[in-house]
């Protein structure tokens, strides 16, 4: 009898040692996965913030304010075609005459002020004969100011065809007689684009619209100068915004 209520006890013993055992191991295992789960999730935040510095830390597009332009030949060719003597011009600017009389030309398809979408092209006419010029297979860009340089040559700005936040472009010249054209002026920031240049004796003075944020929705415009200019493109020009600072040079 004593010795079956021994036994009894020894047993009674034994399983309670081994569910405390059970137990522990369980509560030990636990303990190592939530650390092993907590090392992941840090590991996965830190990630997360480095990630979100880089972006931070992404430059934003500035606006250039000074460049050098050599010169050379126009990304853009022209092709020029005798229009029809029964032609007519229509939806175009005010028709602008070089100082002897010789050639007046316009910009047609894109209103009188040539702010419309869309892609035009500059016409010229001579006592004989009208011509057109029109950018060779490049729908995006357009001429979107014209003035006369001189008697055979003509400062054109271009730029993109449509979109509201074009307001203006780069500049170039145009022989209405030989077809040649030169990039005078390759604004170095999207964020600057020419509307309109006036030749004043040697003086080109340009009306520049500067966007102001990124998202262009505010902006200013300026008053630029080309100093010494000549459209035999020989000589050195230097190219000055409203503080008189020089903020881009032809043939530097």
């Amino acid at each position: 009898m004593k010795n079956n209520r021994l036994n009894f006890i020894m047993c009674s013993l034994l399983v309670i040692f081994t569910l405390g055992l059970t137990a522990c191991f369980n509560s030990k295992g636990n303990s190592t996965s939530t650390q092993s789960s907590g090392s992941i999730n840090s590991k996965k935040i830190d990630s997360s913030k480095v990630s979100n510095n880089k972006e931070t830390q992404k430059p934003k597009e500035e606006t250039k304010t000074s460049s050098t332009a050599v010169k050379n030949s126009s990304e853009i060719k022209f092709i020029k075609q005798e229009m029809d003597n029964n032609s007519t011009v229509s939806f175009n600017t005010t028709w602008k005459s070089n100082k002897n009389g010789s050639y007046n030309a316009c910009i047609e398809g894109k209103g009188s002020e040539a702010l419309e979408e869309g892609t035009g092209k500059i016409i010229v006419k001579d006592p004989q004969k009208v011509y057109s010029f029109q950018i060779e297979n490049n729908a995006k860009l357009s001429p979107k100011y014209l003035e006369w340089a001189d008697d055979k040559n003509l400062l054109v700005v271009i730029g993109y065809s449509n979109g509201s936040i074009s307001k203006g472009g780069d500049l170039y010249m145009l022989n209405v007689d030989t077809e040649d054209n030169e990039i005078l002026i390759k604004m170095p920031s999207k964020k600057q684009q020419i509307m309109s240049a006036e030749k004043n004796g040697d003086i080109v003075n340009l009306k520049v619209n500067v966007y102001d944020d990124d998202v262009y929705n505010k902006c200013h415009v300026e008053n630029w100068t080309i100093n010494s200019f000549s459209t035999n493109l020989n000589n050195k020009m230097e190219v000055k915004n409203s503080n008189g600072k020089v903020v881009y040079t032809i043939n530097g």
